[in-house]
């Protein structure tokens, strides 16, 4: 009988997350349309009767403006996040290492300006896996601790660092930045949960799509925390 409720609740699970696929999959597409007519119109008003307009009513526009394009950036990266949890793994061999490296080149800006020193230790394994999915969730993980700082430029560190567990391999991500209260952690990895709204202006899915992924893969992510010492994020992977 234990088998039979487990297997209920897995599939329940599973429903559940095609549910909320399709609903984002509609969601998107109903919102892209005026969206875009906002962007748009907004856009003429701006260049064709800029000389109508006084300092208020153009900075009213320049906020409409931003809020539409904000908006169809959420759903740009909505789009995205639907489209890799619909798909099925198309595993094959995965070296973390060239991962890191093509995430230094993704965030080389942001890396360059905080003067973040990123460092890996040591050799990260090759693992058997998704590649764009597996990139996403350690790009999730190095974004979040680029973006929740409040160390001074020359003084943030981030530490990419593996070990091996039996028949896992253990990644983590360590950071010096603001860190996160404990009793946050168990809604950490919920859709949308941002602790601090004032940072950044994405939809807050990082997390909650890093845990799918490695979950997919049949690995685990856990998070070790404390206000004002920084985090350490770490998955598992099952070792090829």
């Amino acid at each position: 009988m234990a088998d039979a409720a487990e297997f209920e609740e897995v599939s329940g699970k599973e429903l559940e997350r095609e549910e909320l696929i399709r609903f984002f999959s509609v969601l998107s597409h109903d919102l892209k349309s005026p969206i875009f007519s906002i962007d748009g119109f907004s856009e003429l008003l701006s260049s064709d009767y800029a000389d109508r307009l006084d300092a208020d009513g153009k900075d009213f526009l320049a906020r409409i403006r931003n809020a539409a394009q904000q908006m169809r950036r959420v759903l740009d990266e909505m789009g995205h996040m639907v489209k890799l949890l619909s798909r099925p793994n198309a595993k094959r061999q995965v070296d973390l290492n060239e991962i890191v490296e093509e995430l230094r080149l993704k965030f080389n800006y942001a890396i360059e300006q905080g003067d973040v020193r990123v460092d890996v230790p040591g050799e990260l394994p090759v693992v058997a896996g998704d590649p764009e999915k597996i990139r996403e969730a350690m790009s999730a993980l190095l974004s979040n601790a680029l973006t929740f700082t409040d160390k001074t430029e020359g003084e943030r560190t981030i530490t990419i660092g593996h070990a091996r567990e039996r028949e896992l391999h253990r990644i983590c991500f360590d950071d010096n930045g603001v860190g996160i209260d404990p009793r946050y952690f168990d809604q950490l990895f919920d859709l949308g949960l941002k602790l601090d709204k004032s940072i950044g202006d994405g939809p807050g899915y990082g997390l909650y799509l890093t845990r799918h992924i490695i979950e997919s893969h049949g690995g685990s992510i856990s998070i070790e925390s404390e206000p004002g010492k920084g985090s350490r994020f770490c998955f598992t992977l099952p070792a090829s």
